[in-house]
């Protein structure tokens, strides 16, 4: 397995600690991988083309395909828009989620969404439709399985897809997210003929599926408390949600969805509740949008549904005016796919924050991970100058990693799993892993550097004569200057350097170790 080092810093005035993350590429052979979740088996579990779901050893790589869907359907050219050849209709293998309890006997289940033609040969109707496994925990394969949930709706764009199992007041539920089908009329105006007929028109209709995060039981039926009673929808008034975070610790849920240019949004999921699409983006007060703010001030509550009102997202991304260029990489947007809770004390920093993934390589943005500090109540922490809420990463290795689709965190806190859609020199699926590497005061030191402070000449006594690499990172995380060595003591000459902190790292097959070191 490759191994490269990545020096970021996540340095903060009141622990001073700084953070070293090792990046890794798990040589399993993935083809378009969509879901990766950690589960409590201790393996991950990955959806790939073609209606299967894989069970992938998180150190070796190794992979074992648990499933594949036989009538797993890709679409046909037959359903491809009259206005708009170019837009297929939607197909794929989607998310995947396992049993709250799926180490206990009898609730041994796997979740996972794909597409299937409900239609005949000649007539085709590609839909979804999610399929429950049942997983086997003494000979760990699979026992059989059923459709709970067919006739899925579909569309040309904007098909969401993210499942998501999780125990609420001590109930089960499965949470599943629907894309408005909508190509947007800004970007697309000829692709409905007329506009009245887009899908996305009907994001915030309660009696069509498609705009909505869904509510169902473990078996796929309806709960007898949601909004509407026999309606599986949860919330309504979604654009495309590719995400679905559980903060456990306050019993919170969130959804993560891209906007249409601009409004890329983490929305606090309140049951029943309006989220505003198409008519509200971001933000209820920018008013970046024409029209938002007389529709907010006038919105009509549904009477079918108890105290219903808007509910604005928690942060948006790009939160600004609709802009007039039809050049997508010059829009702020960064395509957020999904993210993660992130509740160990491994990286302190990011105890109690939101990890998201973004698809973006625009003009001003990147595909990276955002960390984003929640506060004790659950919404975003604030943001300062000397303390910025998100802070990004990874991004400098945008052109190995390739797309992020999904993201998913060990036990331990100590790795961060990325399934990674192209990216690299060969432009192939992969699960990347960024492993944080203990940077505390009780290791030992490993080498000397001397003098320290220093306004010319440094001296670093290594501890072993081996092939060994050493990079000097600003205080900022910056790499300054980098060197292979085979020798036991370097000398470095830092007169070029700007007065302030620096941090070194050294690495050889053995060690890896960093200090500081100031430059007067």
């Amino acid at each position: 397995m490759k191994t490269f080092t990545l020096f970021l810093l996540t340095l903060n005035s009141f622990f001073g600690v700084a953070q070293i993350f090792t990046r890794s590429e798990l040589p399993t052979t993935l083809s378009a991988p969509w879901e990766i979740t950690f589960g409590p088996d201790s393996m991950l579990w990955v959806t790939e083309s073609n209606g299967r779901v894989s069970r992938i050893d998180p150190q070796t790589g190794n992979k074992t395909i648990v499933h594949s869907a036989a009538d797993y359907f890709d679409g046909s050219p037959l359903e491809n828009s009259p206005f708009c050849p170019s837009l297929g209709i939607g197909r794929g293998t989607l998310g995947l989620t396992l049993h709250p309890n799926f180490l206990t006997f009898g609730s041994s289940f796997i979740y996972f969404m794909y597409s299937y033609n409900s239609g005949t040969t000649a007539n085709p109707d590609t839909r979804y439709k999610i399929r429950r496994l049942e997983w086997d925990l003494t000979t760990e394969q699979i026992i059989g399985f059923q459709d709970i949930i067919t006739g899925i709706s579909n569309g040309y764009d904007h098909w969401g897809g993210r499942i998501l199992a999780v125990k609420r007041t001590n109930i089960p539920y499965l949470f599943v997210t629907i894309g408005d089908h909508g190509a947007s009329e800004t970007n697309s105006p000829q692709c409905y003929n007329p506009q009245t007929d887009n899908p996305n028109n009907f994001a915030q209709d309660p009696n069509t599926d498609n705009g909505k995060i869904h509510r169902f039981n473990m078996d796929g039926s309806i709960p007898a408390d949601n909004p509407i009673s026999g309606n599986s929808f949860y919330t309504r008034g979604h654009r495309n949600p590719q995400g679905l975070v559980y903060n456990k610790d306050l019993d919170l849920l969130y959804d993560i969805e891209h906007g249409d240019r601009t409004d890329d949004e983490i929305n606090l999921l309140e049951k029943g509740m309006n989220y505003g699409w198409k008519d509200v983006r971001g933000y209820h007060a920018d008013n970046n949008f024409p029209g938002e703010s007389n529709y907010v001030t006038n919105y009509v509550p549904n009477p079918l549904i108890s105290n219903d009102h808007l509910v604005e997202p928690i942060y948006s991304i790009c939160a600004v005016q609709i802009p007039n260029s039809n050049n997508g990489n010059s829009w702020c947007t960064v395509a957020p796919s999904d993210g993660a809770h992130y509740t160990s004390t491994a990286i302190p920093t990011w105890t109690n924050s939101i990890l998201l993934v973004t698809l973006k390589d625009g003009d001003f943005t990147d595909m990276e991970v955002y960390q984003f500090k929640l506060n004790t109540q659950g919404t975003i922490a604030p943001s300062t100058s000397q303390n910025p809420n998100p802070k990004k990463y990874f991004a400098e290795d945008q052109q190995l990693n390739g797309r992020l689709r999904d993201i998913a965190v060990s036990p331990d806190g100590k790795k961060i799993y990325l399934i990674n859609n192209g990216g690299g020199t060969l432009n192939t699926d992969k699960i990347t892993v960024y492993t944080v590497v203990d940077t505390t005061n009780n290791q030992p030191l490993a080498f000397k550097i001397y003098p320290n402070p220093s306004n010319g000449t440094i001296h670093i006594q290594l501890p072993e004569i081996k092939p060994s690499s050493i990079q000097i990172f600003d205080a900022r995380g910056a790499k300054i200057k980098e060197i292979e060595t085979f020798s036991e003591l370097v000398t470095l000459d830092i007169s070029e350097l700007k007065a302030g902190l620096y941090w070194l790292s050294y690495q050889s097959e053995t060690l890896k170790r960093v200090q500081k070191f100031v430059k007067e």
